[in-house]
């Protein structure tokens, strides 16, 4: 049955690398990647669907593999219908596919199993038609009338038999011919009476466009002068000194916060192992593991608290970079970074939301979610 984990596996091996290589290259335990390769980890009811997909992804980066091809690949997975997609790169390690099965060849009948065709019936035969009985009177007044009519002209003889026509007298090949004919003159009509239909129409168009039709009375218009007036703004009662420079716009308002607020967490450098977050929307310190290259959304209203690894994480408000959070916003009472709505109200630049604000050599998050309810 084809599954994710042999077929990465394979690539891994076409490609001469060692999984204590990509153990080395991608962080994650070799535990986890060896349930990824086995295919038990897609089996594991406690492990989260995000993490799951996360590792994949960061060993197909590792493998070169196209990042779309292997959400691809997951996606057929969750379904039940994966079939090898992660190997398109690679037709030679593709597994051949099965062959069809043969049809079995239909039962052959020996000639004694045959059944006898019933012969048809010679022309010549024909069944004979049982004419009713007729009473006496009847029969002596179909005899009169046959003797008053006259005796029928016998035919002329001729070389030719004059039995009736049947169906093998008939010469077929003729009346296809004939047939044939009849249809060939039909499209030659039908072009005839075209050309005739374009030919009236072309004419009568020449003849509208060059006025054939028209009297010399209506053709000779006198065109009367109209004399020109000048607009003066005693006239139109308008000032006319109008200014034609233009009015600046005024600056919009900058907009204000909303009631709930947003900090986006992203683990830029290095798996957060984990990252502990309270929030006076949420009063309860939750711990969430985040992979490299992930970024969540955690809410509050007034204050949030944030604390683990500042040195892997960076964080962001409506996609500004909030620098130094360590340094300038650190509570030693709390043991964890706390920042406030008013350290935003201060600054108009908070208000405003943009594409995260990203520092030199540091790629954009592969996903930004909002924080798992638990």
């Amino acid at each position: 049955m084809p599954s994710i984990g042999k077929d990465l596996a394979t690539i891994r091996k076409h490609l001469g690398l060692s999984i204590h290589d990509i153990q080395s290259a991608t962080k994650i335990p070799l535990s986890t990647l060896e349930s990824i390769e086995d295919n038990s980890i897609f089996e594991k009811s406690d492990e989260i669907q995000t993490y799951i997909r996360s590792f994949v992804r960061t060993y197909g980066r590792k493998l070169k593999l196209d990042d779309n091809l292997v959400l691809e690949a997951l996606d057929s997975h969750e379904v039940g219908g994966y079939n090898h997609e992660l190997l398109q790169p690679f037709p030679n390690l593709a597994p051949p596919a099965p062959k069809q099965a043969e049809l079995p060849e239909p039962d052959k009948k020996t000639d004694s199993e045959k059944k006898d065709v019933p012969k048809e019936p010679e022309e010549g035969k024909r069944r004979s038609k049982i004419q009713p009985d007729f009473p006496a009177e009847e029969n002596e007044n179909i005899k009169e009338k046959d003797q008053d009519k006259p005796a029928s002209t016998p035919a002329p003889k001729t070389g030719k038999s004059t039995s009736p026509p049947n169906v093998r007298s008939v010469n077929w090949a003729d009346m296809g011919k004939r047939f044939s004919t009849n249809r060939s003159n039909t499209p030659i009509r039908l072009i005839g009476i075209a050309i005739v239909v374009l030919f009236v129409i072309a004419l009568t168009y020449y003849l509208f466009s060059n006025d054939f039709f028209m009297s010399d009375d209506v053709q000779q218009t006198d065109t009367i002068p109209v004399p020109e007036e000048t607009v003066t703004e005693e006239n139109s009662g308008i000032p006319l000194d109008i200014d034609e420079t233009p009015q600046e716009a005024e600056p919009a308002p900058p907009a204000e916060l909303g009631e709930t607020l947003y900090i986006t967490i992203y683990a830029a450098n290095d798996r957060l192992d984990p990252v502990r977050v309270w929030s006076d929307l949420k009063p309860r310190i939750d711990p969430y593991w985040m992979e490299q290259g992930t970024a969540l959304n955690f809410e509050f209203s007034d204050t949030i608290r944030v604390r683990g690894q500042y040195n892997r994480m960076l964080l962001f408000m409506n996609g500004h970079r909030i620098d130094d959070v360590r340094q300038q916003f650190y509570n030693d009472e709390e043991n964890a970074v706390e920042l406030t709505r008013d350290i935003f109200e201060d600054d108009s630049k908070w208000r405003s939301t943009i594409p995260l604000e990203l520092p030199p050599n540091v790629a954009e998050p592969d996903s930004v979610a909002n924080r798992p309810s638990f």
